[in-house]
């Protein structure tokens, strides 16, 4: 990249498409060979925002020790709550800080005047954030973009980290309308006595909390009664809520579910979090059929456990016996 000056619209672009693009690409690579449901949105911060942010704090970075950590952002929302947690656990093992705001602790940390009681805090919403450095490639990208600014910026003063949001659909709207309406309203004097608004604000978020989790025990409910009516590839859809393709079970096996109890019950019980740590595995995509995920989830079971019948049926496929072999967890 050049050191050609930049306006501030240049540069919010050339970090959109230097640095975000290809760690989204990433991103978005590993939550689709998992078949997971979500939405992404990204963020950078303005020339503007980043000199006053740095005029406020240049001082007491340089006292502290402490850099501008923020300049962009991702933000994964999903669809279901446990999805959260799945793919943080996975993510975690790049990050190098996690942050879970719903402590004690951090709730005094982040008291506000006018809205700081403990009370006002007692729904407080628990947000997952995971922090990563940036490769080298992404590091002097960004340090080339701050030294083309047409305005001095210390670049000394900027860290070459990122942060990673996780929410939830359902939250997502919640935080939006908090964020802009009350976080960014902070300073103002009329939240003095807009205590209990406060509290009941956040109690529409708790009321949320609950729904996505009524909605994961719901669809629970309608795959035990898949289950029960033998109705396979809506049992096996609705147990993982995962995108699987349009297709069906063949005839073959679906008879081995309905004369096997004991196979279909262990389809039903199948831990979601251990079928997508499996599919995180994968350095090359593994098909999202219906009985893809059924062999697999055949093939995790112990020896004495896996329906050999199944095996027979649906082994065959070199490439699928590659990827088996490769994302199946060591025993």
């Amino acid at each position: 990249m050049g050191v050609e000056t930049m306006t501030g619209e240049r540069i919010r672009e050339s970090l959109d498409v230097a640095i975000i693009k290809p760690i989204l690409d990433d991103l978005s690579l590993r939550l689709d060979r998992a078949g997971i449901y979500y939405r992404v949105f990204t963020r950078s911060k303005s020339l503007d925002s980043i000199k006053k942010k740095l005029e406020k704090k240049a001082d007491q970075y340089r006292r502290e020790g402490k850099k501008l950590q923020d300049i962009i952002g991702i933000r994964l929302v999903f669809y279901f709550l446990e999805d959260v947690e799945i793919v943080a656990s996975h993510l975690r093992e790049k990050s190098i800080r996690d942050s879970e705001s719903n402590s004690i602790h951090d709730l005094r940390e982040h008291e506000v005047d006018g809205i700081g009681g403990l009370a006002d805090k007692i729904f407080m919403p628990s947000r997952l954030n995971l922090v990563f450095r940036m490769d080298d490639h992404a590091t002097n990208e960004l340090m080339c973009i701050l030294k083309s600014c047409e305005d001095f910026i210390d670049r000394e003063l900027v860290d070459n980290t990122y942060e990673v949001q996780l929410r939830t659909v359902l939250s997502e709207g919640w935080h939006e309308v908090e964020h802009d309406l009350r976080y960014k309203c902070k300073d103002e004097d009329w939240w003095i006595y807009c205590d209990q608004e406060s509290r009941m604000l956040n109690g529409i978020y708790a009321s949320l909390e609950t729904s996505e989790r009524t909605l994961g025990q719901l669809f629970a409910e309608i795959s035990y009664k898949n289950y029960k009516q033998k109705d396979w590839e809506a049992m096996i859809r609705n147990h993982l809520r995962i995108k699987i393709q349009k297709d069906s079970l063949s005839p073959e096996v679906k008879k081995v579910l309905d004369e096997s109890n004991k196979t279909a019950k262990f389809i039903l019980k199948q831990e979601k979090k251990e079928l997508l740590d499996c599919l995180f595995r994968a350095t090359r995509p593994y098909p999202l059929s219906m009985e893809n995920i059924v062999y697999l989830i055949n093939e995790m079971q112990d020896e004495g456990e896996k329906n050999d019948r199944l095996s027979e049926l649906l082994r065959g496929n070199a490439r699928r016996e590659t990827l088996i072999r490769e994302i199946l967890p060591k025993k």
